[in-house]
């Protein structure tokens, strides 16, 4: 609704001159006209000049708190922005440390950092899109990698994103090793247990077969992984249905249905 601010200020404009008539006027009678006229009329009037002028201050301090709650809004949204920021770059800090330490430990890898950026809802098996591609030196078939472990190998490449297939879809094989035995399987996904974000360990030998508890780690052979990046731990132990031989559940190390930062293996040491 528009103010009308303009007529009650004239109005009390209006107030306050006859306000000083009325005392000139007053002056001129006798005591009893005066305190008939200060009582019915002079008290009245006063009230009303002193209240115009309050509400004209109110109005005023109106306008003000209304800027000033917009001016506060204005910075309240602009210091959440810029907690969302801290908040990611803290986690992206956090992400690279852990990549460095990976860096440090094996000082053969050649790492590109990035970023999941897409997951496909119709993807069964936790596969997304990362924002690096062959302009960064990505290539088919890179072993894909968190500070906690194993994630998976890229499927598809574009100049500048690239699609990963995870470790618990059964399109992945790679060799791996248990580490306290140092018997060798396959690791390869399974759609029996990738709900639960799990993988399998398959072709492992029968006459050393693993535990539960285990730690399984990559072998290094065929030019795909690295050597000794970590899986997962023994969770489950089974029998291959179609060949008879021990498989295992694996826990993966990384958390790969909720991942949001990668390291992708561009070079190492033994790669065909």
């Amino acid at each position: 609704m528009k103010r009308k601010a303009p007529f009650r200020r004239y109005k009390i404009m209006l107030t306050i001159v006859s306000f000083f008539l009325l005392i000139a006027m007053i002056s001129t009678f006798n005591s009893g006209i005066n305190n008939f006229l200060t009582s019915f009329i002079l008290t009245p009037v006063q009230r009303f000049v002193f209240q115009g002028a309050y509400d004209l201050t109110e109005e005023k301090d109106t306008d003000k708190l209304i800027e000033e709650v917009s001016r506060l809004k204005e910075e309240n949204n602009r210091l959440n922005d810029m907690l969302v920021d801290y908040y990611d770059i803290k986690r992206q800090n956090e992400e690279l440390n852990g990549f460095f330490g990976i860096k440090k430990a094996d000082t053969t890898l050649s790492l590109v950092t990035a970023a999941v950026i897409c997951r496909d809802p119709n993807e069964n098996f936790s596969g997304f899109t990362a924002d690096k591609g062959s302009a960064d030196g990505i290539s088919i078939n890179s072993a894909v990698i968190t500070e906690d472990g194993l994630v998976g190998q890229v499927c598809e490449v574009a100049p500048y994103s690239c699609k990963v297939t995870t470790i618990l879809s059964p399109d992945i094989s790679a060799g791996a090793e248990v580490k306290r035995t140092g018997s060798i399987g396959i690791i390869s996904g399974s759609a029996a247990v990738s709900d639960e974000g799990y993988t399998m360990l398959v072709n492992i030998p029968a006459e050393n077969k693993p535990a539960v508890d285990d730690i399984v780690v990559t072998a290094g052979y065929g030019g795909i992984f690295p050597k000794n990046i970590r899986i997962g731990r023994v969770k489950k132990l089974l029998s291959d249905s179609f060949t008879g031989m021990p498989s295992a559940v694996i826990e993966p190390f990384a958390d790969i249905k909720t991942v949001r930062y990668v390291a992708i293996v561009t070079d190492f040491r033994g790669k065909m």
